[in-house]
């Protein structure tokens, strides 16, 4: 009997100190997300970033995807992540994420994504397209392979997906969409797609078009120049907003890993930050500035401006780096990055001026100079959680030869060892 005392008490004990374990390891997590986002430069007290932080993790974890909330005051429920009340101008609650107004600029998206076992279980890509049809205000058509522009949602197929023998692959193609209502009509798309059970694997990709028409904001020479210096001197910050696992690398979209997202920031070789700023600032015409970033017309690149000289296509920059997303929340955050991105870096000023880093610069250091470009506490805050960004071992960036797959901290390292081995 003692024995089973003694036992019982032991598990007990146990039970208890694993319990303790799991407390102390999340408070740890916590508090140094805390100090992650004090550091950033917010001008909140550190109780209340604590508390936000606290608040908004326990809201992000439950089924509110969408972003609305019920105002405290009036009780009117508030678009997605508005920063205030729209019948009462009171501000969010702490816990609810909220984002900057969306730039008014017009964007495209194209979301590759798969049916597993969809041949085998009787589906065509006419009777997807009819079933999201039933979620949206528009029909949603499949058209082949087709690169028209629309005013409906469309789907295409695509060869580069990587898929099992059944499965039925297909992109997802927007019509022109812009600002808030375009983020609306993404979220009926993305919420039938979840309906559906439609998934992705490694192979699927979530590419973003933004607008660079002349009447753009970001169309003209000057403005494609300031987002070409931008996204390449901060390219290690947009490889860790993307970087979805951590545990299989082979298939990662960072550095110059993935062959239909290669480095812009390669393509500059053993240049410095500097170097490589002045030689985009030079450029006199638009065909210079995309044979700098893409040159022989490879759009294959992480930040893909080859549509700004083809006379048949829309006229855009398009952002292939994401992978495939399933999740809302992930591709509207990502949406409004990019497009703050853009906005405000077209705009030039000292945030842009702030982006020529000196060489050998930290990862983290370029991602909070990216935060800074683009102003928007919300998403700082997301992608910081998301991304576990918080953690010393998150920051961190590897690039590696393709040939000898020895390992390199900067892509300047690795440029350098190529030339010196001809790799």
């Amino acid at each position: 009997m003692n024995d089973d005392n003694d036992l019982q008490r032991a598990i007990e004990a146990s039970f208890v100190s694993r319990q303790q374990e799991e407390q102390d390891e999340q408070e740890k997590e916590d508090t140094e997300l805390a100090m992650a986002l004090i550091e950033s430069g917010h001008e909140h007290e550190e109780r209340q970033v604590i508390s936000q932080m606290t608040e908004w993790k326990v809201s992000s974890t439950q089924d509110c995807h969408l972003g609305s909330w019920d105002c405290t005051k009036c009780t009117l429920t508030n678009d997605p992540y508005k920063t205030s009340c729209f019948a009462c101008d009171s501000k969010a609650p702490l816990h609810v994420l909220t984002y900057t107004e969306m730039p008014s600029i017009r964007f495209g998206l194209e979301i590759e994504m798969i049916v597993p076992n969809g041949k085998r279980d009787g589906f065509t890509l006419q009777s997807i397209a009819d079933s999201l049809s039933r979620f949206m205000e528009k029909p949603v058509r499949y058209e082949g392979y087709s690169h028209t522009t629309t005013d409906y949602w469309k789907i295409v197929t695509d060869a580069s997906i990587s898929n099992e023998k059944h499965d039925m692959c297909f992109e997802l193609v927007s019509p022109v969409l812009q600002g808030e209502a375009g983020l609306s009509s993404m979220r009926s798309i993305m919420d039938a797609v979840r309906r559906l059970g439609i998934s992705t694997n490694a192979s699927c990709g979530f590419h973003v078009h933004v607008d660079a028409e002349e009447h753009s904001i970001v169309g003209n020479l000057q403005s494609l120049r300031h987002i070409a210096q931008c996204f390449v001197s901060l390219e290690n910050a947009f490889d860790l907003l993307v970087a979805l696992s951590w545990d299989d690398m082979s298939n990662s979209r960072r550095a110059d890993k993935n062959r239909y997202c290669k480095s812009n920031r390669l393509l500059f070789g053993n240049k410095s930050n500097r170097q490589r700023w002045n030689q985009l600032c030079s450029v006199y015409t638009k065909r210079e500035l995309v044979a700098l970033m893409n040159p022989s017309g490879d759009r294959y690149r992480k930040l893909n401006l080859t549509n700004i000289v083809k006379v048949d296509r829309p006229c855009t920059c398009e952002f292939r780096q994401h992978g495939g997303v399933e999740d809302l929340q992930e591709a509207e955050a990502w949406v409004r990055l990019l497009l703050l991105f853009c906005q405000n870096a077209s705009r030039g000023g000292k945030n842009v001026e702030a982006c020529l880093l000196p060489e050998g610069t930290s990862p983290k250091k370029e991602l909070m100079t990216l935060f800074q470009l683009v102003a928007c506490d919300g998403l700082e805050q997301f992608f910081f959680v998301e991304r576990r960004l918080f953690s010393e071992d998150r920051l961190t960036q590897e690039w590696e030869c393709g040939v000898c797959r020895r390992k390199f901290n900067s892509s300047r390292s690795v440029s350098q060892h190529k030339e010196a081995c001809g790799h």
